[in-house]
């Protein structure tokens, strides 16, 4: 990619992201760190950021670079503005040896002591590979360029959170992610004018959301605008919920971060493996910003403990009328509940469904559990987002604490 004649260098790179004419380069003079450096606007909202310039020895990384990069750490904790990194080199300036090597690491720990304090994005623009893409992968949101290798290992490919067609692309989504986040933990997020309802779609994210405002990060998780505030989204769809319970985790632990309201869409039947479901309960678990959960068709035994209901934490859950609660699947529940029906039936094999139906219908249909307190209302899918924003405008001051502690033992 770095190759070729359209893509922008790295100064270019920086004036893109911020506001027009609000670029100021930092250590100007000191070109031969390989990285461009510098702070501006996004937005009308302060931010800094580096970027690695490969006219310089490739953007390698050494004691130079690193030290340019450390002054951008610095500052942006010390003022609380997020920052934004874009990565184009082919990694550490071998000649330095260990030196290189301590290099990344102290870039790498700064970013790692900024985590949750304030925003940071990550744009692979051009090659990030090796010890690099441990920086990167350190930001809460990473955005690649299609053609932009991203790897800690020959052979491997890492996965960005949002991919796009061109560098130039990349940094206006960063400036697109940037506008969902505060400006640091302490600071409330830009709330935008309230745009037209969300779009006719068996999406219940994109029918809930702003219109237009649906930022996707993943096939569960999205950044949208509900009334015009930044929240995070989460679509959970699965017979089986596994791999995405990583993404998720992580992703409703960035918006924690920073106060972001979690909507969870849900309709799942039960988890792959222990582990996923041990990840995704602590990471929902440890949320104090307010957290509203939607039924919209299934939510059994552990999906339903661990995300879905007002005991895992929930502000208040909204379902749909087709929704079901149960703590079995209703296909075992028959099997075990309503073996002498099973045993009445002339063709117990092909009849088994109907009954499955019939007992989701009744011993698990969703009035049951909002008659007993525990679904704060039953609303129609057109009527989910008004719910919604009614909710997230109520729990707009919600304040939680824990018991003091160094940090939980989250199952990674």
């Amino acid at each position: 990619m770095s190759g070729q004649a359209d893509v922008m260098s790295a100064r270019e790179r920086l004036i893109a992201l911020f506001d027009a004419d609000t670029f100021v380069e930092t250590d100007r003079l000191a070109e031969a760190a390989g990285v461009v450096t510098g702070f501006g606007y996004v937005d009308g909202v302060p931010a800094y950021a580096y970027a690695q310039d490969r006219a310089v020895v490739n953007g390698a990384i050494g004691r130079e670079q690193a030290a340019k990069i450390a002054k951008v750490y610095e500052t942006a904790a010390q003022n609380g503005a997020p920052l934004v990194a874009v990565f184009d080199s082919d990694g550490a300036r071998l000649g330095e040896g260990v030196d290189a090597m301590d290099a990344i690491a102290d870039i790498l720990r700064r970013s790692h002591e900024l985590s949750g304090v304030v925003p940071q994005v990550a744009v692979v623009a051009g090659a990030c590979v090796g010890s690099a893409a441990l920086i990167a992968a350190a930001a809460d949101v990473v955005i690649r360029a299609e053609d932009a290798d991203y790897y800690l290992a020959v052979g491997t490919s890492a996965k960005a959170d949002i991919t796009v067609c061109c560098d130039k692309k990349a940094m206006e989504t960063a400036r697109e992610v940037l506008s969902y986040l505060p400006q640091n933990n302490l600071a409330a997020p830009a709330v935008f004018e309230s745009a037209a309802g969300g779009a006719v779609s068996e999406d219940a994210a994109a029918m809930a959301a702003d219109s237009g405002s649906l930022l996707k990060l993943s096939d569960y998780t999205a950044f949208a605008r509900l009334d015009g505030a930044p929240c995070g989204m989460v679509t959970l769809s699965a017979d089986a919920l596994d791999e995405e319970c990583a993404v998720v985790a992580r992703f409703v632990r960035v918006c924690d971060s920073f106060s972001l309201p979690i909507v969870t869409f849900v309709d799942a039947a039960g988890f792959a493996s222990l582990d996923a479901a041990a990840k995704l309960s602590q990471a929902y678990a440890e949320i104090t910003a307010p957290k509203v959960s939607v039924i919209t068709g299934r939510a059994y035994g552990a999906v339903y403990i661990a995300l879905a209901g007002k005991s895992a934490g929930a502000d208040a859950v909204l379902a749909w009328p087709a929704a079901t609660v149960s703590p079995l699947a209703p296909e075992t529940a028959v099997e075990l509940l309503w073996q002498d029906r099973l045993a009445a039936m002339t063709d117990p094999k092909n009849e088994r469904a109907a009954l499955a139906k019939e007992y989701a219908a009744t011993a698990c249909a969703i009035t049951a559990a909002a008659e007993k307190g525990w679904v704060s209302d039953v609303v129609e899918p057109a009527e989910t987002r008004e719910k919604l924003m009614a909710y997230l405008n109520m729990l707009a001051g919600k304040r939680v604490t824990h018991l003091p502690r160094k940090h939980a033992n989250i199952r990674l």
